[in-house]
């Protein structure tokens, strides 16, 4: 039978190496694992790896700083300080891959600039012209010297040697993307040297047509490098985004000029553009989370495609199969770049190749492992896959005795328990007090934008169908009947219980939960007030809005989606309060609430009192531990574990994942 992906599975090529598919594996930075030289150590080659067994064409590694000693903190160490260790390792990786006919090209990216967080600077930010740090406007980047500039080259050339040396089939160059160091040469409201790196586009790409020009001197004519490349930078103006459908005029760069630049870079002689948008000005632009659309950038690489005569290789939020074949089929890019779709799954594309895309367990775009993480300086996870950066060692084992396993609640923790405990040969059956599996998801799954979350789901229902669980819906379960049931092992996931803070007024008939107004359990009136800033208090707010009601925002702490115990990315915080000014709630911050009324919500700030018009209010403070059943069942004789939700409340879905792998591993 004819694949229904024909596009993915032509082979391309990017200057003299061929790829096997139109399917690589994206740069992404992988914080917490790297050596302590800053070079890929093992566990990633082990990562990487995986990858290519799932059947990628080639792997772009993350982003190698050059030893130019301009920028000294924690993000910025150079791996090519230890030339021996970055060969032997780069090596080591390139024939690992090669072993599954899968190309590696090493990226090398200049460093941040403007965009450096400065608290971790040892020293006085630098980027190419002297202004403002994108997070701290108070803290002024120097400009970097001409003489800075063609050390910056030297460095990227000496360390392109290296990786030559060490047997990668190609280079990145992480060049006008982002915002960061590279890009900041090429954007015109960023760039304002007078030297020979300003002026001019010329100028402006003097470094990058330098770079490329000298290392195809110094390692081979022929020597495959690609070029990132933004096409549009979204930007509103400086440190401010737009959000989707705005109409505005780009401060930025946009695509003609993309355009122009590409085929001046073509003709200094790049071999492939590496797409991307956005810029740490316009970050959630930069790392889409889920209230951007899938595949959002490949309309506006379309044009830039069309224009010159290499490969353009397109990312951008793409999780599916389908739009990635329509994508390379429509023309919009020649291949496309796969990045934390394959985080989630790193046999993308193999089952893509099977026609078993049901089976690939989706990105949902939460950036609370990934991103969320790595701007918090935390170890990079996933929130959906446990076993990220653990594939050497995380092989299933099969129980040692087979036992019967009772898992009391069907949402994310429960599920994935019960889905990892039945693949290691325990007979497993799910008590679910509801109608669905889910759990809170499934509330939190009902607005548009949460459609690979819903798919997430359907995933877990499969794998659950495919490891024989049974699964036992409308099935609430006592103390007493937990006890007596038929099972060696019960696992309690019963989740979190809405916390009801203790405001006069609060039980009036005008106030929901933020889960009763997801699943309409009621109809909310013209003019809302939510009570709570978080992230779920604003994304309720955001439906709200976007059905046209008048809404105001009421928060405790001095900024939205500012709370919480996991990390949560700034992409996701930025973006949602871009949506809620754009859509023009009413923000309340560092704002207690003292009572609700019948019609009003009476709130103070700053030892002021007034009141918001009110026809509905809903809670959206916080959850709590819902464990009353586990503690019931400490002394049942059984085996007993707690997790998800139910063991540390707040959490996230990162957390119910990790909970529920580890326990189903563990029984």
């Amino acid at each position: 039978m004819e694949n229904r992906y024909p596009e993915l599975f032509q082979p391309f090529r990017i200057g003299k190496v061929e790829i096997k598919n139109k399917v690589v594996m994206s740069p992404m930075l992988s914080i917490g694992w790297f050596d302590e030289q800053s070079v890929i150590s093992d566990r990633m080659i082990d990562y990487y790896v995986e990858r290519a067994k799932g059947g990628v064409g080639a792997v772009f590694t993350c982003g190698n700083v050059p030893d130019a000693h301009l920028e000294r903190c924690p993000f910025t160490i150079s791996p090519f300080a230890a030339p021996e260790r970055f060969v032997a390792q780069v090596r080591k990786l390139a024939q690992a891959l090669h072993q599954y006919d899968t190309k590696l090209f090493v990226q090398i990216w200049f460093g941040l600039g403007r965009v450096a967080f400065s608290d971790f600077m040892e020293d006085q930010p630098v980027a190419v012209s002297e202004g403002p740090n994108r997070w701290k406007p108070e803290v002024t980047c120097r400009e970097m010297t001409t003489e800075e500039v063609y050390g910056l080259i030297q460095a990227v050339v000496d360390g392109a040697k290296l990786i030559y040396e060490a047997g990668a089939d190609g280079i990145d160059i992480n060049g006008a993307y982002g915002g960061y160091m590279g890009d900041q040469f090429t954007t015109d409201v960023f760039n304002h040297r007078t030297d020979e790196f300003g002026g001019s586009m010329d100028g402006q790409l003097r470094v990058l047509t330098e770079i490329v020009r000298r290392i195809k001197e110094e390692t081979a004519s022929d020597y495959p490098v690609t070029c990132r490349l933004g096409t549009k930078h979204y930007m509103r103006a400086e440190r401010q985004a737009a959000v989707p459908g705005e109409v505005y005029t780009e401060y930025g760069r946009d695509v003609e000029e993309s355009i122009a630049m590409a085929k001046k870079l073509e003709a200094a002689g790049y071999d492939a553009f590496l797409m991307g948008n956005g810029a740490y000005d316009s970050f959630h632009w930069l790392y889409p989370p889920m209230y951007h659309k899938e595949g959002l950038w490949l309309d506006d690489f379309a044009p830039l495609t069309a224009q010159v005569h290499i490969p353009v290789i397109g990312p951008g939020k793409i999780l599916q199969p389908q739009m990635a074949n329509d994508a390379i089929a429509q023309g919009k890019v020649t291949a496309v770049a796969i990045g934390r779709a394959l985080l989630a799954d790193p046999n993308w594309v193999n089952k893509a190749a099977a026609d078993k895309a049901e089976e690939i367990r989706p990105c949902i775009g939460c950036n609370a492992g990934c991103i969320g993480r790595i701007f918090a300086g935390q170890t990079m996870l996933c929130a959906v896959n446990a076993d990220l950066f653990h594939e050497a060692e995380e092989a299933l084992t099969p129980a040692e005795t087979p036992k019967k396993v009772a898992v009391i609640g069907g949402g994310i923790a429960g599920m994935e328990a019960a889905r990892i405990a039945a693949a290691r040969g325990h007979k497993v059956t799910i008590y679910e007090a509801g109608a669905q599996l889910g759990g809170a998801t499934l509330a939190a799954n009902v607005p548009d934008y949460k459609a690979a979350s819903r798919r997430l789901l359907k995933w877990f229902e499969h794998e659950l169908q495919k490891t024989g669980v049974e699964v036992k819906l409308n099935c609430s379960i006592t103390p007493e009947q937990a006890a007596a049931l038929d099972a060696d092992v019960l696992v309690v996931s019963t989740g979190a219980k809405a916390k009801i803070p203790p405001i006069p007024g609060v039980h009036g008939a005008n106030v929901m939960t933020a889960v009763d107004v997801l699943l309409k359990k009621a109809p909310v009136g013209q003019n809302v007030v939510v009570i709570g800033g978080g992230q779920v208090g604003c994304e309720v707010a955001y439906e709200l809005l976007r059905d046209g009601k008048k809404v105001s925002v009421v928060e405790c702490l001095d900024g939205l989606v500012s709370g919480g115990t996991e990390a949560i990315s700034a992409a996701v915080v930025l973006m949602l309060q871009d949506l809620l000014n754009y859509y023009k709630a009413e923000i309340h911050v560092s704002t207690s609430v003292k009572e609700i009324r019948e019609h009003t919500v009476v709130i103070e700030s700053n030892g002021t009192r007034s009141e918001l018009p009110a026809d509905t209010v809903v809670l959206a403070v916080g959850y709590a531990a819902n464990d009353a059943l586990y503690t019931a069942l400490k002394d049942c004789g059984k085996e007993l574990y707690l997790i998800g939700d139910a063991r540390k409340s707040p959490g996230n879905i990162l957390h119910a994942v990790a909970d529920g792998n580890k326990v189903g591993r563990k029984i």
